[in-house]
């Protein structure tokens, strides 16, 4: 296990976190550019030295400010893959697996058996002989996970492992790295602020701001309970602030958020303050008013349309602001576009109420 409860003050905020990580399981740091999520891992890797706390693995310590403890960044076992995987091009795909091992001092003559080893567990070993020009996106990512594993990692750093890819690359080498992690089995911290690669990865989620934890969790918890606007908008659901008013006899609370009345599928009775989320797939889009039993239906505008391969995510803009989430052949078969009036309909069963 991996435990770190560490604070450091940076140039325009304190920087405060404390969690725990156990073996195999995948911890996404989630905020926006400058909340801190880099230098996290870079505390970790010993590229930084906190102000106070402490950091052990295994129950070993790699930093303890009471006992003055650093252990040097060569020394504690971790890899790290850069957000632009920092291959060495001058370097084969097998020379750059091997560098860390010649760097550590591993004994020469284990680090070819050690490099065809690692190779084939990620399945490139028909790669050892390019360089990093000659790959495509995901395999030089590949290539970076097997650097850092090579040398006996016991937890991995992904900095933005997806973020030097177009679009259309990050799809698919978004779920392989998904399988890859679970093949390596080991502790990965990813730091990123694209909210679908926190759901896809994240065993537990951390959203960060101005160097604070605003909320952590297990995906389903963030997903179904977020606990302000900003983690809602970061994991990508539609969250509001409202207030039940009345519940009828068919199960039905009756949720008004400003002047919008919201019907959810809810036991909660008790009148007053509520919270309320619903994911953007759940709303469905028409042009004309629809035909379905849904019980809420709003006439609203598109504001944006954003494109994330197969899937198109709509931003709208009417007496209830609401993201939906649909398929970019759906997009097609509306022709509607940003400007156009539709109307967004979800169930009540869709309506999530809380406290």
């Amino acid at each position: 296990m991996l435990s770190v409860k560490v604070n450091k003050q940076l140039r325009e905020f304190p920087l405060e976190i404390a969690f725990d990580v156990k073996p195999a399981e995948t911890l996404v740091i989630i905020g926006p550019s400058g909340c801190g999520k880099t230098t996290i891992l870079n505390i970790i890797a010993g590229l930084v030295e906190p102000d106070e706390g402490r950091i052990a693995l295994a129950g070993e310590a790699l930093y303890d400010a009471a006992s003055r403890v650093s252990v040097p960044t060569e020394e504690r076992r971790v890899g790290y893959v850069f957000q632009d995987f920092a291959l060495f091009p001058h370097m084969t795909v097998s020379q750059n697996v091997a560098y860390g091992l010649r760097a550590r001092h591993h004994p020469k003559g284990e680090i070819p058996g050690k490099v065809a080893e690692v190779l084939r567990l990620l399945g490139i070993t028909d790669l050892g002989d390019r360089r990093p020009s000659a790959l495509s996106g995901g395999e030089r990512q590949r290539v970076a996970l097997a650097r850092a594993i090579a040398c006996d990692a016991e937890m991995l750093l992904l900095d933005e492992p997806l973020g030097s890819l177009d679009a259309q690359t990050r799809g698919r080498v978004r779920g392989e790295l998904q399988r890859m992690l679970r093949v390596i089995g080991r502790i990965a911290i990813m730091v990123t602020h694209d909210y679908i690669d926190a759901l896809t990865f994240g065993d537990r989620i951390c959203v960060m701001d101005r160097g604070r934890v605003l909320q952590m969790g297990p995906r389903d918890q963030l997903l179904h309970n977020p606990k302000s606007r900003f983690v809602a908008e970061l994991t990508g659901v539609n969250f509001f602030e409202g207030t039940i008013s009345a519940g009828s006899e068919d199960g039905l609370a009756e949720i008004w958020v400003g002047d919008s009345c919201l019907y959810a599928a809810s036991d909660q009775r008790q009148m007053g303050g509520t919270l309320v989320a619903f994911f953007p797939s759940e709303v469905t889009i028409t042009r004309e008013p629809p035909a379905s039993s849904a019980r809420n239906v709003f006439r609203t505008e598109i504001r944006d349309i954003i494109h994330m391969g197969d899937k198109v995510r709509l931003s709208l803009n009417g007496a209830l602001p609401m993201c939906a989430e649909i398929t970019a052949d759906a997009l097609e078969d509306l022709e509607v576009g940003e400007g156009d009036a539709v109307y967004a309909s979800l169930k009540a069963t869709a309506v999530k109420t809380y406290r």
